[in-house]
């Protein structure tokens, strides 16, 4: 008894002895925060104060007449709507299809599901630009996709693809779909596989054992992928102007024409402050459903 109070002793006298570890007192602002956040105030806050600023002052004065001409106009209504139609098309295409891929890279092979992967994040190594001058030699009146059906007999004269909403959705589809497989495969990755088994075990038909046990638990990725790829979505203004007419114009491309046509800036920076309002409430309503922090790795 003598000879464990003694370590007990030792081990206390050492844990006295030793440093206590150095903690930022409460009262003390971190110094090596100051750049950080200047370089916010300068290139973020400064820029969306000017937005907000521009909506509410013309050339008289404080004016509401920007968000007036929206409020009254049905015509931006539907632009509007538009806009968000299109996000939720576009969404529900990367979903059906992002869920089958990362469902497959998941299964297979680790060394093929690398290099598989590798294909999913070409689309972020070059430019958005390019990517549409793509999807424009591929759906042009002389481009691969009408040449084939040609040679293949299904059309007598070329189709005009580019100038519809088919052309419009493919091509964001296609730039959005990275974001959505990777939401996905990263909380497919996590999930145990034995439970799949054991729900297999219990006597559940593959199907249910994927509808019951595999399919809940992939929830967050399924909400952090739609959420992404809608505010991504709503918010795309490069495909839209390139291979959209005059039928798919979206609030960002609204935006574009008052600043560069009709030299609108009270206007342009109304619909800007608009569209922040719609992200800013989407981002509110998301934040109710998911946990950003424990999603990307961050601790409560």
């Amino acid at each position: 008894m003598a000879e464990t109070m003694a370590h007990a002793n030792d081990a206390a006298a050492s844990a006295a002895a030793s440093p206590a570890p150095r903690r930022l007192s409460a009262g003390r602002f971190p110094a090596f925060l100051i750049p950080v956040l200047v370089f916010y105030a300068l290139f973020f806050g400064y820029p969306l104060a000017r937005i907000f600023w521009q909506s509410v002052h013309g050339e008289d004065g404080f004016t509401l007449v920007g968000f007036e001409m929206f409020f009254e106009e049905p015509a931006y209504w539907m632009v509007l709507a538009y806009t968000g139609a299109l996000g939720l098309v576009t969404l529900s295409i990367t979903l059906v299809c992002g869920y089958a891929v990362a469902y497959w890279l998941v299964t297979m092979n680790r060394s093929w599901a690398v290099m598989l992967m590798a294909f999913v994040l070409i689309p972020f190594w070059s430019s958005g630009l390019v990517r549409t001058y793509a999807w424009m030699v591929i759906l042009g009146r002389q481009g691969i996709l009408n040449s084939v059906l040609l040679d293949l007999g299904i059309i007598d004269t070329p189709f005009a693809f580019i100038g519809t909403n088919t052309a419009v959705v493919l091509a964001l589809a296609y730039y959005l779909m990275p974001y959505m497989i990777l939401s996905l495969y990263s909380v497919m990755n996590g999930i145990d596989r034995n439970l799949m088994l054991a729900a297999r075990s219990l006597g559940a038909s593959p199907i249910r054992a994927f509808r019951e046990v595999f399919l809940p638990l992939t929830r967050p990725g399924v909400l952090a992928g739609c959420y992404i790829v809608f505010m991504l979505g709503i918010g795309m203004y490069i495909t839209p102007a390139m291979l959209g007419g005059p039928q798919q114009t979206t609030l960002p491309l609204m935006i574009a024409i008052q600043i560069n046509e009709a030299m609108d800036w009270t206007f342009a920076a109304a619909l800007s402050v608009i569209l922040l309002m719609v992200t800013g409430g989407m981002q509110l309503m998301a934040n109710r459903f998911l946990d950003f922090e424990r999603l990307w790795g961050g601790a409560k």
